[in-house]
């Protein structure tokens, strides 16, 4: 006990101490955030800025399906993309891309964006896009096939090929919710820095 019979952990300065706690969390947190953003966000290699999605969309007055390839809310320069259509032999298709033949390609190269349609139905989609970062050598491929059947009122995907890493497909989405979202699996970097 101190002198005047209080207690040591009673009183103001107990509850200065405790009340310092959420604030040197916050610290932590920002400090924790500043030091890894970088890594997000670092255009010396792929990453977060860098990942490519699949988007799909239908014009309800259009017989064709619209497809956008592009970075995920970034403007990306991709070295190339590619994207190819297929009819497929069968719905529901029960292949790993085995026995689709006759792919007609759409590619750019240097680009930051592909838009490419398809009146095909049901309709197999291969994509590739390669990411390069000439000051280090480093590639990287974002891959993605799936499979498209649309109806009066839905469209019907299925993975193709779903790989680790990419966007598995809703099973049908109502036309009226379209587009969707597919974000490509991620290849593996190559180049003189792996």
């Amino acid at each position: 006990m101190s002198p005047g019979g209080r207690s040591r952990n009673t009183g103001p300065h107990r509850a200065s101490r405790t009340s310092q706690w959420p604030f040197i969390g916050i610290v932590v947190l920002l400090i924790a955030l500043i030091i890894l953003t970088p890594n997000l966000f670092s255009s010396g290699s792929a990453g977060l800025q860098t990942r490519a999605q699949l988007i799909v969309e239908r014009a309800s007055t259009s017989g064709n399906t619209s497809f956008y390839v592009e970075s995920i809310g970034t403007s990306t320069l991709y070295q190339s993309i590619a994207v190819g259509f297929a009819p497929m032999p069968a719905w529901p298709y029960s292949g790993t891309g085995t026995g689709i033949e006759n792919w007609t390609w759409t590619n750019e190269t240097d680009t930051l964006a592909l838009v490419a349609t398809s009146a095909a139905n049901p309709v197999a989609v291969d994509v590739a896009v390669i990411y390069a970062v000439p000051s280090s050598g480093v590639t990287t491929e974002y891959i993605g096939m799936y499979g498209f059947y649309l109806n009066a009122t839905t469209l019907t995907l299925d993975a193709v090929n779903l790989l680790p890493g990419a966007a598995a497909p809703p099973a049908s989405t109502p036309l009226a919710d379209l587009p969707i979202f597919l974000t490509l699996a991620i290849s593996t970097p190559t180049g003189p820095t792996q």
